[in-house]
């Protein structure tokens, strides 16, 4: 297990709604998160740790791998997992690339990677879901309970800069006409999947801020897909323009129930949806995503960093402006 991940391990065909999930173990309690994140697994070793100065409580401090710099997060301690004396020599290190940011996450140990469908993933109840942020979701493998983590809501905590913010009179591109352009955009009804709490609720904000009022949000896939059904069964029955029902679809990949690439193959072949615009908004946007976007006929990606690309995006879409 140890060492880089394989490409042909990670290789899953566009739209299927299946993901491979890595388990790891943070005491007894499985975790997992997704194996396109997981760039490869290390043996921990303590000394190869230098300590850095006024850090977030989580961050043990950095290490050099293969001349870079690689910041080492303690994910129990970020978690409020309390923590029992263990031989360091079981622990291992997780080095996660996702949103043009590479991490080291120490954890207990990794147990083994699971193909599933993402249909068999539940999202956790609001009640509970309030109350663990960093934890998305869970699925049953092998009657074991696996939690999902909440990576970039990790991050988010660590660095400020990675949190979701636009302000718009900020943008040169948008500081005229500001209530004109916001007039328009509160005609336009944007539909968002997204399974972390935190990246919805900042989504929506910033959408809401910029004028885009007339926004619905889903915690799963599969429900963002059946609204999207049925505004299109509506479209067609009153003979009017899918458009004039939901201007965008704006999907995570990673979501419960069905993933976005399944969303948008849905939208675009069982639906015919061809001129319904969907953006992939996801933390894994890189080459192989960007090829597995085209596939599934997406008409845009970004990485969730961009938060004010996304506001562009939507009015080129939505309004026809730049």
């Amino acid at each position: 297990m140890m060492g880089q991940m394989s490409k042909s391990e990670i290789l899953l065909e566009s739209g299927t709604n299946e993901v491979e999930i890595i388990e790891f173990m943070i005491d007894k309690q499985s975790y997992g998160v997704n194996v396109s994140k997981v760039r490869e697994i290390l043996t921990y070793n303590p000394k190869s740790v230098s300590a850095v100065p006024q850090a977030y409580p989580s961050v043990m401090g950095v290490f050099i791998l293969r001349d870079s710099t690689i910041t080492l997060i303690n994910l129990a301690k970020h978690l409020d997992v309390p923590m029992k004396d263990q031989d360091e020599r079981l622990r291992v290190v997780m080095v996660c690339s996702f949103n043009n940011l590479t991490n080291g996450f120490l954890v207990d140990g990794i147990n083994q990677i699971h193909r599933c469908s993402w249909s068999d993933v539940t999202p956790l109840p609001p009640i509970i879901a309030q109350h663990r942020p960093a934890v998305t979701s869970s699925v049953t493998i092998n009657k074991r309970n696996i939690l999902l983590i909440d990576l970039e809501h990790i991050l988010a905590d660590i660095y400020p800069a990675t949190r979701l913010v636009y302000h718009e009179e900020e943008d040169p591109k948008h500081a005229t006409n500001l209530g004109e352009r916001h007039h328009e955009r509160e005609a336009k009804h944007i539909v968002l999947a997204e399974d972390s709490p935190i990246v919805r609720a900042k989504t929506v904000s910033v959408a809401k801020e910029v004028g885009y009022t007339n926004i619905t949000s889903f915690d799963n896939g599969r429900e963002a897909f059946e609204l999207v059904a049925n505004l299109a069964a509506k479209s067609k029955s009153e003979g009017k323009p899918i458009t004039d029902y939901i201007a965008a679809l704006v999907t995570d990949v990673e979501m419960p129930q069905m993933d976005g690439l399944t969303v948008c193959r849905h939208v675009k072949e069982e639906l015919g949806l061809k001129n319904l615009p969907v953006v992939i908004f996801s933390s894994l946007i890189n080459e192989q995503m960007i090829n597995k976007c085209k596939t599934v006929g997406a008409d845009a990606w970004l990485n969730k960093l961009e938060i004010g690309d996304l506001v562009h995006m939507l009015d080129r879409f939505c309004l026809g402006k730049e």
